[in-house]
């Protein structure tokens, strides 16, 4: 005797069946949700740099000034032991920045040779104040001790420093604002000429600092 299946169980298979009918109808659903766009920030406006007042005066310019004077007020010839020349490039007297200064700073080196092989650098550091002169003084006098044993010369102004060795001779100070070094690098003479050469650095300095300081305030010329 067979057994006939009852009627809740066919409903259940029909139900089963029509849901996966439906199931199969529905649209593939999409998992790739765009995101909404990110709204840019407006720029903001750059403040313009305040302009200097009517009166400002650049210590820089000021600085260049008088040491564009000052190199035009250097004689050449030197006499020191030997003649000292500049020497000359493409028909001007040569000079050389000193690298390593910073503005309002400014640092100029002077070359000068003689006919016998000679030569040497008279370098000039201008600055804005005693204090960062005297700085420069105490850092080259630590650097130049590395080379040469440096001492005080009383015959000359101080502070200053002089020195002599296998890598040139030496002699340094500071003067208010200013560092002077003057550096021998070769002398062929049997006496050295780096004394001679310090106190005719000094002599110059001090007979044209009222023309070179008043160089850099006198008004500049316009062209035309």
């Amino acid at each position: 005797m067979n057994a006939t299946p009852s009627r809740p169980g066919r409903l259940s298979l029909l139900a089963l069946i029509v849901l996966m009918v439906l199931a199969g109808c529905r649209p593939p659903v999409d998992f790739h949700i765009t995101p909404s766009p990110t709204p840019t920030p407006e720029p903001s406006a750059t403040p313009s740099p305040t302009p200097p007042p009517a009166d400002f005066v650049d210590p820089y310019e000021v600085n260049l000034g008088i040491m564009e004077r000052l190199i035009e007020l250097l004689p050449d010839p030197l006499p020191a032991v030997e003649e000292w020349k500049r020497v000359n490039g493409s028909g001007e007297a040569e000079v050389r920045n000193i690298r390593g200064i910073r503005r309002p700073a400014i640092g100029r080196a002077i070359p000068y040779t003689t006919q016998q092989g000679s030569s040497m650098l008279l370098n000039f550091i201008i600055f804005s104040d005693e204090a960062a002169a005297a700085a420069e003084f105490e850092r080259k006098h630590g650097l130049r001790s590395a080379d040469v044993d440096l001492e005080e010369d009383a015959a000359f102004r101080t502070p200053n420093a002089f020195g002599s060795g296998l890598y040139g001779s030496f002699a340094l100070f500071q003067i208010d604002n200013y560092f002077v070094e003057v550096y021998v690098e070769i002398f062929t003479t049997s006496v050295s000429p780096l004394a001679a050469l310090a106190t005719e650095a000094l002599r110059f300095f001090e007979r044209n600092r009222a023309d070179f300081e008043t160089a850099a305030s006198e008004p500049a010329e316009e062209d035309g």
